[in-house]
């Protein structure tokens, strides 16, 4: 009887070392997993609240163009990430990648209309880019694809008509 209790006590403390473990195992990983899910959603949830249209452009010269882009999402661009945003203009299967600042390529710089003087792109706010090509060849006459990707990685197609 006394080998029965004594077995059994050993049992049930070697149950609950077990469990301990097991939590102690589990609770990180499913504590990470949801973090991440958690992350993974806010990050979803930024890009379909995103939204831009872009409003007019206009050639001033062959190597110059303007495009005036709104914002019309919810979400607010700070002024720090503008330059994150990738640019790509061109004919559909020829299009290239600008680079933000002063290059031997195509590059762009912007002007931002910032009405409320809070350093961020806000809802209604417009934001002036200018397309530069140095090398005069893609600003031609004719119907021209480009493509905006912001930081968040939203991205927004339209058509330009030079």
């Amino acid at each position: 009887m006394a080998q029965d209790v004594l077995t059994t006590a050993i049992l049930i403390i070697a149950a609950i070392i077990s469990v301990v473990v097991l939590v102690n195992a589990i609770y990180p990983a499913l504590f990470t997993t949801t973090g991440s899910l958690t992350s993974v959603s806010g990050m979803a949830s930024d890009r379909a609240k995103s939204d831009i249209r872009i409003v007019m452009a206009n050639s001033p010269n062959s190597t110059a163009l303007q495009v005036w882009v709104k914002n019309t999402g919810s979400v607010q661009v700070p002024d720090s990430r503008i330059t994150y945003t990738d640019v790509y203009f061109g004919d559909k299967g020829t299009m290239a990648r600008a680079s933000p600042g002063s290059s031997a390529g195509l590059w762009w710089a912007y002007s931002l209309d910032d009405t409320d003087d809070n350093g961020h792109w806000d809802t209604g706010e417009t934001l002036e880019m200018t397309l530069y090509d140095p090398g005069a060849t893609r600003f031609t006459a004719g119907d021209h694809q480009i493509k905006l990707v912001l930081h968040n990685a939203a991205s927004f197609e339209g058509t330009i008509t030079i």
